[in-house]
């Protein structure tokens, strides 16, 4: 079967998502750190002998439980990390909640405080990162108090303008369910979608290594 391609939009789950992903941004013998908590569903799909693979989830690894935003490893030591940390504030009966924990992780948080949240992992996961290294991020906008939150563009800007990294590819995943209503008097529409970012580390010309 001849190899279709990949696709910057796909209805599914993020283990569709990040198996396409794979295929485009991930090489064979890549050292690749996934250091968000969770499940590990994001690698449903993806065959992880292919990598040597750092699954730093506190359910998939319960002997060593890793702060994103402080982690155990040394500087530059990374071909690939993926960070999808929880990014709804004050959340409430979430779907994905089973996976995550996010009413338990981000309970009272407001919006900044998520954007914190990933202003922190992102700067610690540049830091893990080989120069020329990838990092990927997912991200869903959200509503607070009747205002939107684009956090996918809010989330650019740290990588771009704080980070000084290279914008490879945003992907976009549609849901196959419906979200939960937590407001039957609706102002907004209601989120079904979600991003991936695709960062690059940049490398100096001169000598191969790191802007910093």
């Amino acid at each position: 079967m001849e190899n279709e391609g990949v696709y910057t939009a796909y209805v599914g789950r993020n283990a569709l998502l990040i198996e396409k992903v794979s295929q485009l941004h991930f090489k064979k013998g890549d050292k690749i750190a996934d250091i968000t908590y969770g499940k590990g569903v994001f690698w449903k799909n993806v065959d992880l002998n292919q990598y040597d693979f750092f699954p730093s989830d506190i359910i998939t690894c319960p002997d060593t439980l890793y702060d994103f935003k402080n982690l155990p490893y040394q500087n530059d030591s990374f071909d690939v990390i993926v960070f999808d940390p929880p990014y709804a504030h004050n959340p409430g009966r979430m779907i994905v909640d089973a996976n995550y924990q996010n009413a338990a992780t981000t309970k009272g948080f407001y919006h900044k405080d998520i954007m914190n949240l990933y202003k922190e992992g992102m700067t610690e996961a540049y830091r893990c990162l080989k120069p020329g290294g990838i990092l990927l991020v997912k991200c869903q906008d959200e509503v607070e108090s009747s205002k939107q939150k684009r956090s996918h563009i809010e989330i650019f800007h740290i990588a771009i303008d704080e980070l000084s990294m290279i914008d490879k590819a945003m992907y976009s995943l549609v849901s196959q369910q419906k979200p939960v209503i937590q407001h039957k008097n609706q102002k907004h529409p209601r989120q079904n979608s979600s991003f991936l970012w695709v960062f690059q580390k940049k490398e100096d010309k001169k000598d191969g290594r790191s802007k910093c």
